[in-house]
């Protein structure tokens, strides 16, 4: 049984169906859930390390973008009574997955989340490979990330 889940979401449709399965479990379980999104301003650096001055400004508005998503799915999962929690962290030269595997060891999270498309390389694999904590990592079928039909999410659960 799990008390807290603590989900990543970026802006793909996948993240959605990784946040859908982590309410239900939720729900089922009666788990506290935190909805992370992690920006990353290494990718904005140039060569040498420097970020350059029109892509710094960029971080406000990857920034905004997050606040939004975040609280647009903070409303979904609550709507259902569920207790929820939004995280928002700023990073440069850490890999994602480090950070939210961090974040979910410091608020004592029981699984971690995360929607993926599948496949051998990306965010799935590094949470998967790396974390202590049980990952539950949700595929979203292509027809339905296209907006094409719905299916059936496949999910896969690695300890």
């Amino acid at each position: 049984m799990h008390s807290r889940i603590l989900v990543y979401l970026d802006s793909c449709p996948a993240s959605l169906r990784g946040l859908d399965e982590a309410v239900r479990l939720a729900v089922l379980e009666g788990a506290a859930l935190r909805l992370m999104h992690v920006v990353d301003a290494s990718r904005l650096r140039l060569g040498d390390g420097v970020i350059a001055v029109r892509d710094a400004d960029l971080i406000p508005c990857m920034e905004e973008a997050a606040i939004q998503m975040l609280q647009q799915a903070r409303e979904r999962a609550a709507a259902t009574g569920i207790a929820t929690q939004t995280l928002l962290l700023t990073v440069q030269a850490a890999r994602t997955a480090d950070v939210i595997i961090e974040q979910a060891w410091a608020w004592n999270a029981d699984l971690i989340v995360a929607g993926t498309h599948g496949g051998s390389r990306g965010l799935g694999p590094a949470l998967r490979d790396g974390s202590p904590i049980p990952v539950l990592l949700v595929h979203a079928a292509r027809a339905e990330e296209a907006g094409v039909a719905p299916a059936d999410a496949c999910v896969s659960a690695i300890a």
